[in-house]
């Protein structure tokens, strides 16, 4: 029986449109389900950020009109006495979430990509191993779509990967409660005060502010695992801030916090963007580092699908050309940032004096390459400074060790992702090793998250 697509995208989130696009152009009919409206999307969110040179990176050309709500130069990252500040050059473009979604399934729509709205996953077809379609719900009825490839874009429900039965090289498992991050946001009007301009970030609360709609101003905040304590956190964290302002409106939601599965293909499978936890580690954001999976990912497949050849094998390179480069980077700050944030508020003063720990040119490492940026250099001029902390009290030897644990398993999971297996044969070897390491990070945030939640709830 002839297939209807080539593939079908079940989410049409943005990482589930960049996607379809970057097919399309490649010259594959794709389908694009989406359980909800297509005009909803975004509106949870609202005004979002992207880095200016993430645009031409990606292929994507640059906003206009009332999409683009702000262009901002500088990003700040705040000690929390808030006498403390790192500010960065760093242009971003803040935009109107639903407006850019519009933009992503124009550009799509144009090479062809058809979408449906209102149409739920219910499963897939299989034959002789392989998937062969879907099984879909729209208007009270059901009915069976072909195509050679489905990808998971459903965003944290994993609707797609959850339903498949686990195997070696497939994680079914949904996330954890305490794998979530809860993010509360406020858009402020009538501002009393002086914000600082640009994007203002408070490590110490998981904090941001920045500018929104006009002249409302964006104050957010993240938290592990809980609403009730993510508000509780955010008047907190908004008392300290040197404005103030009414809510306009509020939203809230959650994004994933942990790793990814270890392999992100199988046999006519791929999965991408939250549906495979690829958010960055540092501020929970997950557009841009989605389109860099999808950008590996559209290509991969579009060779298999050329070759028709649908094989987990045919599939891995994606694995290998993500795992190894933004996947090696995410693991070591999935495994390190907490150690980091788990500092008391004074430890946390203290390391803003401390030679290469926040610095203009880290700053904008992180965000840009993710990378922290600490060379040898760097780390000469601050040892004596940290022997100094210790001495004096303001850094306490427990936590300079748990930084230096954990600075060496998530050093030691990065190797191990630099060096992602290039066959699925060499795959089992691998995972026990880095699950080795993943469970003692995974225990130090466990930990962290809990020790959060008993103080904010």
């Amino acid at each position: 029986m002839a297939h209807e697509f080539d593939v079908i995208i079940v989410g049409a989130g943005t990482s589930g449109t960049f996607l379809s696009w970057k097919l399309a152009e490649a010259g594959f009919r794709c389908l694009v389900l989406e359980k909800g409206k297509l005009e909803s999307l975004g509106r949870t969110i609202g005004p979002f950020h992207m880095e200016e040179p993430a645009f031409e990176r990606f292929g994507i050309p640059l906003p206009r009109g009332s999409e683009l709500l702000h262009r901002l130069e500088t990003i700040t990252m705040w000690s929390p006495s808030g006498e403390r500040r790192v500010t960065a050059r760093l242009v971003t473009l803040d935009m109107d979430k639903p407006a850019f979604m519009k933009r992503l399934r124009g550009y799509a729509a144009e090479r062809g990509v058809e979408f449906r709205e209102e149409t739920e996953f219910l499963g897939l077809m299989r034959e002789k191993g392989f998937p062969a379609g879907v099984k879909v719900r729209a208007g009270g009825s059901e009915s069976e779509l072909r195509c050679r490839l489905v990808v998971d874009a459903s965003g944290l429900r994993g609707a797609v990967r959850t339903g498949v039965p686990a195997s070696p090289w497939w994680e079914s498992d949904p996330p954890a409660e305490l794998d979530t991050l809860v993010v509360y946001m406020e858009s402020w009007k009538d501002l009393e005060g002086e914000a600082n301009p640009g994007i203002n970030s408070y490590l110490h609360l998981q904090g941001w502010y920045a500018p929104g709609y006009g002249r409302e101003m964006i104050v957010g905040v993240g938290m592990p695992a809980s609403l009730e304590g993510a508000r509780r956190r955010h008047r907190v964290f908004a008392s300290t801030l040197p404005f103030r302002g009414k809510p306009a409106w509020s939203t809230e939601g959650r994004v994933p916090y942990r790793r990814p599965p270890l392999s992100l293909v199988d046999n006519g499978l791929l999965v991408v963007g939250d549906a495979a936890f690829m958010n960055k580690p540092f501020s929970g954001e997950g557009v841009t580092s989605s389109f860099t999976a999808c950008h590996i990912a559209s290509e991969v497949a579009a060779e298999a699908l050329a070759c028709d050849d649908l094989t987990r094998e045919a599939l891995w390179p994606y694995n290998v050309r993500y795992f190894r480069d933004q996947g090696a980077k995410f693991a070591y700050l999935t495994a390190f940032m907490p150690a980091l944030v788990s500092l008391s508020l004074p430890e946390i003063e203290f390391l803003y004096t401390v030679p290469g720990i926040f610095s203009e040119e880290g700053t904008v490492s992180l965000n840009l390459n993710y990378e922290m940026k600490s060379g040898p250099e760097e780390m000469k001029k601050a040892l004596p400074v940290l022997a100094k902390g210790i001495a004096s009290g303001k850094l306490r030897p427990a936590s300079l060790a748990r930084m230096a644990v954990m600075g060496a398993t998530a050093a030691a999971l990065r190797r191990l992702y630099e060096g992602y297996p290039e066959h699925p044969a060499a795959f089992g070897h691998w995972a026990d090793k880095v699950l080795a390491l993943w469970r003692r990070a995974d225990g130090t945030r466990h930990r962290y998250f809990r020790r959060v939640l008993e103080e904010w709830s």
